[in-house]
């Protein structure tokens, strides 16, 4: 289990693999009885709604019985809910948690009722952990963008990187953002700086890079990039990341209004409805770092059916991802920005397969 502290959509330095216990004849049947319980971070956005009602049709759909929660991001009501989660005396509880301070007091819920449980993209000491591994998706992300600025002409004399934080998330969460620029920098052969140099109070990081506080919501977002690029002349490109879709869709509002549109670029990071509209049809979207959000649910039935059945996962289960492009979102993503195809499981989550949870739905590349 982790004993990490840290935040949501973040990076874990990848250990081994190995996994103790083994499912030697576990393969999912529907007689199985399973409980679960899952609060969710909240469900005003539309990626973390989509989280939700993904994992609730994925239960139904096997047959698992899954009680379902929303944390509001606030510590109070996630405390609360905690304590009703275990009432239940559920097979394994499923928590998303987004206020760090709050982590030991869930940890000290859940053992007292002896009920093992996941903590969703935020560690939560004690807990097992499943989540995306950012420090790829900025690497990735940035390999994309800056493509695209190169082919464009832009370079570093003519171009700011633009970071949109959380700040309350912590380093886990802002990897992604946190190593854009990083990449971008040593890409485009800006001043670079180190990773550790790049905090949660960091404005300006460089001549040529800016951090602000989009606090992982829409609106919170475009106000925080319409008050920056004041500061920034309007002659300059825009390199613009987001740890968010939500965040990086207002973020975007507030270029379109300030008219700078040609002369930004942008991509995405979670895969919602909306962000995958903007890929398709927005010339400056030119990528859209999906962690297929809407389909955690399954991979986390697989995860509480292996725990369940005495498997201790590995420090980090990896929800799948992938950044796409224009040219490759269709063999992913249909029209209506339905997920066709989830990429191939990876050394840190292909226990999940002993389970047969996944081979239920037949959308898993390589199962």
């Amino acid at each position: 289990m982790t004993k990490r502290r840290t935040f949501l959509t973040g990076l874990a330095l990848l250990g081994g693999t190995a996994i103790s216990g083994v499912l030697p004849s576990l393969a999912f049947g529907q007689d199985a009885q399973y409980k679960f319980a899952f609060a969710n971070i909240q469900e005003n956005g539309e990626l973390f709604k989509q989280l939700g009602d993904g994992f609730e049709a994925a239960a139904k759909t096997v047959n698992i019985s899954l009680s379902r929660y929303n944390n509001n991001g606030d510590g109070v009501t996630t405390t609360s809910n905690a304590r009703l989660m275990v009432q239940e005396q559920p097979d394994v509880i499923f928590e998303y948690n987004s206020v760090e301070g709050i982590g030991a007091a869930l940890q000290r819920t859940f053992n007292q009722a002896n009920i093992p449980f996941v903590a969703v993209n935020i560690p939560v000491p004690g807990g097992y952990w499943f989540n995306l591994v950012n420090k790829d998706l900025g690497i990735d992300a940035a390999k994309v963008v800056v493509a695209a600025a190169q082919e464009r002409g832009w370079t570093k004399d003519d171009t700011t990187v633009l970071i949109v934080q959380a700040s309350f998330a912590g380093v886990e969460v802002n990897d992604c953002v946190r190593y854009f620029y990083i990449q971008a920098a040593e890409m485009l052969g800006m001043e670079q700086v180190a990773p550790e140099a790049i905090t949660a109070t960091t404005t300006t990081i460089s001549t040529t890079g800016v951090q602000v506080d989009g606090k992982a919501t829409l609106e919170d977002s475009y106000q925080a990039v319409k008050n920056v690029l004041q500061t920034i002349p309007q002659d300059r490109h825009v390199l613009l990341f987001a740890v968010n879709d939500d965040s990086a869709i207002g973020a975007w509002r507030a270029i379109t209004e300030s008219g700078r549109t040609d002369n930004a670029l942008i991509a995405g990071l979670g895969g919602s409805v909306a962000a995958l509209k903007e890929l398709r049809t927005n010339p400056q979207w030119v990528g859209e770092g999906s962690i297929f959000m809407t389909h955690w649910g399954q991979y986390l039935l697989a995860m509480g059916v292996a725990i369940k059945n005495g498997v201790t996962p590995p420090p980090l289960t990896k929800s799948p991802q992938a950044v796409i492009t224009k040219e490759n979102v269709d063999q992913y993503y249909d029209a209506e920005g339905k997920v066709m195809l989830l990429p191939p499981l990876v050394p840190e989550n292909q226990y999940l397969a002993d389970t047969g949870i996944l081979q239920q739905f037949g959308n898993v590349d390589g199962l």
